[in-house]
């Protein structure tokens, strides 16, 4: 596995510092429910992927 890949960008190192500043705020009721609503968010971006993923290779396989 590549780990240079799993880098983060400035900007994104600066949105984590900020989220993780907000979410220090939290009770843990609130941070279970952020913690169920990201899980399903993840499962989503899951499909997406695997969607994307699929037609790129059915598009590769294609001849015109």
């Amino acid at each position: 596995m590549n780990f240079e890949s799993n880098q983060l960008s400035l900007e994104q190192e600066f949105k984590h510092e900020v989220f993780v500043s907000k979410i220090q705020e939290l009770s843990y009721e609130e941070t279970k429910e952020l913690l169920v609503k990201f899980h399903k968010q993840m499962l989503f971006k899951d499909n997406f992927y695997r969607k994307l993923f699929r037609s790129q290779r059915k598009s590769h396989y294609k001849t015109d």
